[in-house]
This record gives structure tokens, C-alpha cells and sequence, in this order.
């Protein structure tokens, strides 16, 4: 094969594979957040305020390194740094939750907390089975489904408006 077409086959080959891996990562919210050039120095923090009324707070402590941290920062005391990223999920149905957990995820670095949104009871069946690491509740959707009834070890419930714990 001659020099010139081999080079020409290579390049080819080589720009249909950047293009078959890399239209998909740019069109991906990472690929999005590389390509706009903000990152935890560049972007701004600015503190959400929490919604009014009363929510709860699971913590999976079998699924926290740094249990005591965790607990402290849902339950509203002053925190150093953790450097532990957790996962928070909050309910569909659920927008003072969702609110709440925006506020909770701007009190920490940026991207340490990863919010989802999930339908109620798959929530709480992931819950009930130990499949999670933080679950916020509004007061209503706990009492409306029986969230707190029957937690299983490792499960700590934190009332963020009283700033009591159950268990």
C-alpha cells in the first residue's frame, strides 16, 4: 500500500472514531460542562435559601465514610470540610424536597452532592433495602406514605426542622 493512501486510510479511520466517541461525550452534561470552561473555581456559589416547613432526612450510615460529619451538616450545625461525594434523592412529586436539597447540595463544594429525582416508591424501596445514601423528605410525603415506619438498621431519620434525630 502506498504511503499516501495509508495515511489517508488512518486518518480516516481515526476521524470516525473521535466522532463515533466524541459527539456522544460532548452532547453529555459533562461534555457540556467542559466545553462552556466553568468549573468549581470559575463558577459562583451563591447559598440557596431553605424552603419553610418540615422535612426529614435518611442517612444510610452503612453507606457514609463520614457518618458523624453527614449527620451534623442535615441536622444544620457548623461543619469543616468533607471531601466524601454522596448521592441525595429526592421524590418527583416532591419540588420543597427537591428545593431543600438544592439548598443542602449549595452549602457544600460543588458537585459533591449529585441530586436525583425518582418516583416515591422506588425511592423507598431502595431505602428499605439499604440501596441509598440520602433520601429528604417534606414532612407530608413522610406521613402520607409511612416513610419513617419500619427503617432497617443502618437508617437514621434526621428532623432538619427541630434538628432532632430519630431512629
Amino acid at each position: 500500500m502506498k504511503p499516501a493512501r495509508l495515511a489517508l486510510h488512518l486518518g480516516l479511520d481515526v476521524l470516525v472514531i473521535a466522532g463515533a466517541i466524541g459527539i456522544p461525550v460532548l452532547c453529555s452534561g459533562y461534555g457540556r460542562s467542559v466545553v462552556s470552561g466553568t468549573d468549581a473555581v470559575s463558577s459562583a456559589s451563591v447559598v440557596i435559601d431553605a424552603p419553610s416547613g418540615a422535612f426529614t432526612v435518611l442517612l444510610n450510615e452503612d453507606r457514609l465514610e463520614e457518618r458523624d460529619f453527614w449527620r451534623a451538616f442535615f441536622a444544620g450545625e457548623e461543619v469543616d470540610f468533607c471531601f466524601e461525594d454522596i448521592s441525595c434523592t429526592v421524590a418527583r412529586t416532591d419540588p420543597a424536597a427537591l428545593t431543600m436539597a438544592q439548598s443542602f447540595a449549595s452549602r457544600l463544594a460543588e458537585h459533591q452532592m449529585t441530586i436525583r429525582q425518582e418516583d416515591m416508591t422506588l425511592m423507598l424501596s431502595k431505602a428499605d433495602h439499604g440501596n441509598m445514601q440520602v433520601i429528604i423528605l417534606s414532612e407530608e410525603l413522610a406521613l402520607h406514605y409511612a416513610a419513617l415506619s419500619g427503617l432497617p438498621a443502618g437508617i437514621r431519620a434526621v428532623d432538619v426542622t427541630s434538628q432532632e434525630e430519630t431512629t
